[in-house]
């Protein structure tokens, strides 16, 4: 059985001082610990650090010019890791020991303090961010290493795990939406015209049949773009 401290002591295991202050020493030491049990007992502890992907501090600045406000960082280890890795990334919200509950409680939570138009978009690979996925604005799955529930779960999923695909996937959401609303506004001035044409006897039921069918290739055009 491989599990953490505190999952070995709610299932009765038998722990002595000595291990106790070994995971307190990797823990402060910024590490996370995952102990090792047989027959009700501890037999070895694992000591680990979490390795940063490749730009991911100068990924998440570019996002943020991009527009996104805040980014938190939600994870299971314990909080001197949680600070060692914030710190690295340049976050100053990290968040230490949740629980896939506890990460749908906060993902809630903060979907209740949002503002008009503000979205909340949750990015995660296991088993344990699946809710979390589920629940946010915008889902984003890490398709390679992510479990199969986490990217049933997303909105969108980065296939190679790329993670500087972050940047561009908010400038296509922007492009298209932007887009979006250009076919919007382009369909309805184009229809108030051909009304007020029809309504002024300028063209008759054959123009009025022509002049709709060539200008809904104006938006379809317009679409292509994205």
């Amino acid at each position: 059985l491989l599990r953490r401290l505190s999952f070995m002591e709610k299932e009765k295991i038998e722990i002595n001082e000595e291990v106790k202050d070994a995971v307190t020493f990797e823990k402060d030491a910024g590490r996370g610990t995952a102990l090792l049990a047989f027959n009700g007992k501890i037999i070895g502890l694992m000591s680990y650090v979490d390795e940063l992907r490749p730009r991911m501090k100068e990924i998440i600045d570019e996002t943020k010019i991009l527009g996104v406000k805040e980014w938190h960082m939600l994870t299971g280890d314990n909080e001197n890791v949680a600070k060692v890795v914030s710190c690295e990334l340049g976050l100053s919200h990290p968040h230490a020991n949740m629980t896939p509950e506890s990460k749908v409680d906060f993902v809630r939570k903060f979907q209740n303090l949002k503002r008009h138009g503000e979205i909340v978009a949750y990015i995660g690979d296991g088993v344990n961010d699946a809710a979390s996925l589920a629940l946010a604005d915008v889902s984003i799955a890490m398709g390679g290493i992510g479990s199969d529930v986490a990217i049933e779960a997303a909105d969108i999923t980065i296939m190679h795990d790329h993670l500087n695909r972050l940047p561009q996937i908010i400038r296509t959401g922007k492009n298209v939406r932007r887009i979006m609303f250009q076919c919007f506004g382009t369909w309805t001035v184009t229809n108030i015209v051909g009304l007020a044409l029809v309504l002024t006897g300028v063209i008759g039921p054959v123009g009025a049949a022509a002049y709709n069918f060539l200008t809904d290739f104006v938006p379809i055009l317009n679409a292509l773009r994205a």
